[in-house]
């Protein structure tokens, strides 16, 4: 069988505006969110989403062609949606001491200010009266303002009045009180925060979706999908629910051994545990056996108790693992691609040479390299294409998962499809 990418190379020179309409159809009913980046892994044979998220970080760590085409989507999005708006707001993490997040803040307010906003950037954390002067990673100097309300208008110390709140911070321990019941539209909205999605429900809406593009374009939709398992009320501090847990991997595994063998794939499977809920790397670990889980340390099992703000992992979900057939300098690498009003428009690579090509990449040792978007300019200052550039093949599965979290559905218990 053809690599996946070939594959979805191939689909796209022969059905590029099939393609394109399946898209505007989905988006029509169900609207993107504002901004949205997708971790993809790539095995050769498939290739998947592991992550997909909300607000992203690491803007700065796109092309300049990248950015400017975010801004142009940008104008799209808000034009479309908010024609009169005029100033913005952005709600950034607490990250003051983030040099790296800090230099993506400033790229972001770069890339809205070129989409013809006012832009400012508000803090959660600055005390009234008292601005935030700081300096990112690149000596760019920030200016984060304290915020407030005036009635349920949302503003700044000095008067600022945003016709648009952008969110950059996952809420991963709740939504903020300063934000809730704010007049000005939010985007993405606070009820998309970590404190409130799974990424079971997500993975849920993404397989129905690529179920439905693989029966259009005739593809197994296994090749874009992992199988996982959603499993809650675990507490590893106590050792409790990790039987579910151990359940739930041999399930798993045995779904993928099954679809190994069909396509004669002869290596053992493996899969990671994962908070089902956060990002930033936290609260994850590969096992191959149910038994790793029951045997679990007590450093292990602190590790995998509490995520980003101190949040306690109650609830996990057990994702197959994707072993990256992608090398980057001789380290294992995994591709981002980012997108406004779910088009894609730019990503780059997640290098980590201190992990193995089985491994969690968003860990310590990490870094980000470039990522090709099918032009690409001269010693002359001219565009010319880039063979081999798989930009639009990874676009195809990260824009379906852009579709998938528009469709998550929160307002009653959903049945989470696991094994096709």
């Amino acid at each position: 069988m053809a690599a996946i990418l070939e594959q979805l190379k191939a689909l796209n020179e022969a059905r590029g505006e099939d393609i394109e309409r399946w898209f505007a159809i989905k988006r029509a009913q169900a609207v993107p969110f504002l901004y949205t980046s997708v971790d993809l892994r790539h095995s050769g044979l498939r290739l998947v989403p592991v992550d997909t998220n909300l607000y992203p970080a690491g803007f700065n760590n796109l092309s300049p062609r990248a950015r400017m085409r975010a801004s142009r989507f940008f104008v799209r999005f808000l034009t479309d949606r908010f024609p009169n708006a005029k100033r913005v707001l952005i709600v950034p993490e607490n990250h003051t001491r983030n040099l790296g997040y800090l230099e993506n803040l400033a790229v972001l307010q770069d890339i809205l200010t070129e989409s013809g906003m006012e832009v400012r950037i508000g803090s959660l954390i600055a005390e009234a009266g008292k601005p935030i002067e700081l300096q990112s990673v690149s000596g760019r100097k920030l200016l984060e303002q304290p915020m407030k309300r005036d009635g349920n208008a949302l503003q700044l110390g000095d008067g600022f009045t945003p016709d648009i709140v952008v969110m950059n911070n996952d809420m991963t321990a709740g939504v903020p009180p300063l934000l809730e019941g704010v007049s000005q539209p939010v985007l993405p909205p606070v009820s998309m925060g970590w404190w409130r999605r799974r990424k079971s429900v997500h993975f849920s809406a993404y397989r129905t979706l690529v179920e439905e593009f693989g029966a259009a374009f005739n593809l197994d939709p296994w090749l874009l999908c992992a199988e996982f398992h959603a499993c809650g009320r675990v507490d590893f501090k106590e050792s409790t629910g990790l039987d579910c847990v151990a359940k739930g991997i041999e399930k798993v595994l045995s779904c993928v051994r099954e679809k190994y063998k069909r396509y004669g794939i002869t290596e053992d499977p493996y899969v990671f545990i994962k908070a089902d809920s956060g990002t930033y790397g936290m609260g994850i670990m590969t096992v191959r056996s149910p038994e790793e889980i029951l045997e679990l340390n007590k450093k292990n099992r602190n590790k995998m108790q509490v995520i980003k703000e101190g949040a306690r992992v109650s609830e996990v979900i057990i994702q197959e693992g994707i072993p990256t057939a992608d090398i980057v300098a001789g380290k294992p690498a995994e591709p981002m691609v980012y997108m406004i009003d779910g088009v894609p428009i730019g990503g780059m690579f997640r290098v980590n040479g201190e992990r193995d090509a089985f491994g969690n990449l968003n860990a310590s040792g990490m870094e980000f390299t470039g990522m090709c978007d099918e032009v690409e300019q001269d010693v002359c200052g001219e565009w010319k294409s880039v063979q081999d550039c798989h930009f639009r093949s990874y676009g195809i599965v990260a824009a379906i998962a852009a579709l998938a979290a528009a469709r998550e559905d929160y307002s009653q218990s959903l049945s989470l499809k696991a094994c096709s």
